[in-house]
């Protein structure tokens, strides 16, 4: 934010609203708006004059609280991911460790969100390149992969996989989940919802196993190499 933009920020209560109450109504119409116009026009063809237009503000409301568009598309980003976070990490925690319950949990609340609602993933998936968000992104999804490991390894703690594969695999799952997402959503997956996280659910579940009984290993990939190279 420029050093003019703060000294435009009101410091009086105006009608019964204090100050700040109202800065931050405005920039929660401002996220509204970036919400609305980066997940359905796309960020390079939004232009501040259309977010204030669409959050109903002038010009100067915009610099009292974001530098240009792409603070306005850091912010509605984070408040996404937020938002989908605490969503997948309550599904989680909401359901006992037995089987797979907590991967379809998690799964489930993760596809659904962001099908349910194509401007969020398209805000997550496709506009951050464009925004100049790509590192933003992808500490998003190692977050999220943080979340998939954590649940593996307090699943089976006993079980105690390499950490390095528990990585490998929890960057798996959301390469996965990210993958059908945006290829659903584009018309090359035509899997119904209810079976889309039934599957996604059972290939990491499988992948998981493997983990916890050794199945998965730097010596099992290596073997596998081998007797392909003998046959």
């Amino acid at each position: 934010m420029s050093g003019d933009a703060k000294q435009r920020r009101p410091v009086r209560p105006y009608g019964g609203v204090g100050a700040a109450d109202r800065v931050a109504a405005r920039r929660g119409k401002l996220l509204d708006a970036g919400l609305e116009l980066f997940g359905t026009q796309g960020y390079a063809a939004t232009g501040v004059k259309d977010l204030c237009r669409a959050a109903g503000l002038t010009d100067r409301y915009f610099y009292e609280s974001f530098g240009g568009t792409k603070e306005l598309f850091a912010a509605v980003f984070d408040r996404v991911i937020d938002e989908l976070f605490e969503a997948v990490a309550h599904a989680v925690g909401a359901v006992p460790a037995e089987g797979t319950r907590k991967l379809r949990a998690g799964i489930g609340t993760y596809l659904t969100a962001l099908a349910e609602d194509p401007r969020t993933l398209r805000i997550v998936f496709v506009e951050p390149t464009g925004a100049g968000a790509e590192n933003r992104m992808r500490e998003a999804l190692w977050r999220f992969a943080r979340l998939v490991a954590a649940t593996a390894t307090e699943a089976r703690p006993e079980a105690r996989p390499p950490a390095e594969l528990v990585d490998i695999y929890a960057l798996s799952v959301v390469g996965m989940l990210e993958r059908v997402l945006v290829e659903k959503q584009g018309g090359r997956v035509t899997v119904p919802m209810d079976e889309l996280v039934d599957y996604c659910t059972a290939f990491a579940g499988a992948s998981l196993g493997a983990l916890y009984t050794g199945r998965i290993s730097k010596q099992s990939g290596r073997h596998e190499a081998a007797s392909r190279a003998t046959e």
